[in-house]
């Protein structure tokens, strides 16, 4: 008797309860890095990142090569998709809407070729994006070995990748100041520039990124009654009232037909690269004579072609305190636009800055409604994880600030964002 192999949303057998063995690692080492070496038994792994996001095993990889080979890594990362935390969520939709036994075993395959097909996109930015030019105006890691998902590997998938030594991640819980994000934009500009020059063929090898599959199950009415409620508690006296406001709009708060079809609403006619997950946990930073410079950004599963304002909106929410970001938020996009410029060069823009503002106006309510999870659940994880002479108290404090502004925020761009849906006229169709 075969027995059925696991999938991706259960655990495995491999390193920290993935699928993925260090044999596994090996044969893809071997064949892409062009080596005999191998992962002696003095090799350490450590996993590293827990608390900054769930969507997989990140692990520190120190290697004893059995074999000195120049080009081989004194360290790198490994990131493998490891998304146990499904079964919950599924367990919550199955409670919600019962299903039959076929029903729920279509659930379990649309998330495990979702997660599946999230990797492999992964997978091929990363290579694309070896091949652009001018790669010092990028923030990537440097990739050294890959595997994807096919019809005959369900469940061993991986990246090895460049370690960034010395950096870490300012958490929601830092407010980052506004010029310190000057790096992260001239990279969003230079990533959307050769992002327009992609073939055909590359478009099409990122493309399936779809909003409402990957948030509808959190984000129907009783999810965000839950949000919500979660976001009341924070601090009752201060965001009761805030909270009713927006729980006043019911479902409009969540329109993914706008946050997925921005471009047509705003007229803009070319969509343009966007990272899909660029928020406070991807960013790493670097501490050089007591100033914060921006190291490497991470994690590239939510990329797809989209509207110009979709990573600048999570950067600024999860970053900045609510005071600076509702102060300089059109100043930093102006900022962004002439590095967008520059990085185009010759080549006419896409989007206007008056397009772009308003794709931003538009598009706040649903990525910060988005966000207002991660300051909720996973930031308090990680703040239970913190050390002993950190002041916990304190990063409560900036968390609870950039709350508050968001909430006024979501309140004012919905009803500025409800007005343009309603004004938009359907281009007509001549014939």
């Amino acid at each position: 008797m075969t027995l059925k192999p696991k999938t991706i949303l259960e655990n495995g057998d491999g390193l920290f309860d993935t699928h993925v063995t260090v044999e596994d690692l090996e044969e893809v080492i071997q064949d892409q890095m062009k080596t005999n070496s191998k992962l002696g038994k003095s090799t350490k792994y450590t996993v590293i990142g827990e608390g900054n996001g769930i969507m997989s095993r990140v692990i520190l990889v120190e290697p004893q090569w059995t074999i000195s080979d120049d080009h081989l890594p004194s360290k790198f990362v490994l990131k493998i998709p490891y998304c146990v935390h499904i079964q919950g969520l599924i367990g919550q939709m199955l409670a919600m809407n019962p299903m039959s036994e076929e029903q729920e075993a279509g659930l379990w395959a649309m998330w495990e070729s979702e997660i599946q097909s999230i990797h492999n996109r992964e997978v091929n930015i990363n290579k694309i994006v070896e091949k652009w030019d001018k790669r010092e105006d990028l923030l990537n890691p440097r990739v050294y070995f890959s595997k994807k998902y096919d019809s005959e590997n369900r469940n061993k998938g991986f990246i090895g990748m460049e370690y960034a030594e010395d950096s870490i991640v300012r958490h929601l819980y830092v407010n980052v100041k506004p010029r310190e994000l000057y790096p992260v934009l001239k990279f969003v500009a230079h990533f959307q520039a050769s992002g327009l020059h992609l073939t055909d063929e590359e478009k099409q090898s990122i493309s399936g990124f779809d909003i409402e599959k990957i948030a509808g199950p959190l984000m129907t009415e009783d999810g965000i009654k839950g949000i919500l409620q979660q976001v009341r508690m924070m601090n009752p006296a201060k965001f009761d009232e805030k909270v009713k406001k927006i729980e006043a709009f019911g479902m409009e708060i969540v329109n993914f037909e706008l946050a997925s079809n921005l471009n047509k609403y705003v007229g803009i006619d070319q969509p343009v690269l966007a990272h899909g997950d660029l928020w406070a946990t991807n960013v790493l930073w670097k501490e050089k004579k007591e100033e914060w410079i921006v190291s490497k950004i991470i994690d590239y599963q939510g990329i797809h072609m989209g509207n110009p304002a979709e990573d600048l909106v999570r950067l600024f929410v999860s970053t900045l305190s609510g005071p600076d970001r509702q102060k300089y938020w059109e100043e930093l996009l102006e900022k962004f636009y002439n590095f967008f410029l520059e990085a185009l060069q010759s080549q006419k823009a896409p989007y206007s800055l008056e397009q772009l503002k308003e794709s931003y106006r538009c598009y706040f309510v649903f990525g910060g409604v988005g966000l207002v999870q991660l300051f909720g659940p996973v930031t308090q994880r990680k703040l239970t994880m913190c050390s002993p002479d950190e002041n916990v108290e304190e990063y409560q404090k900036v968390v609870l600030g950039k709350m508050e502004h968001l909430l006024d925020d979501v309140e004012k761009f919905h009803l500025h964002s409800r007005n343009v849906t309603k004004s938009y006229k359907k281009p007509v169709t001549r014939i």
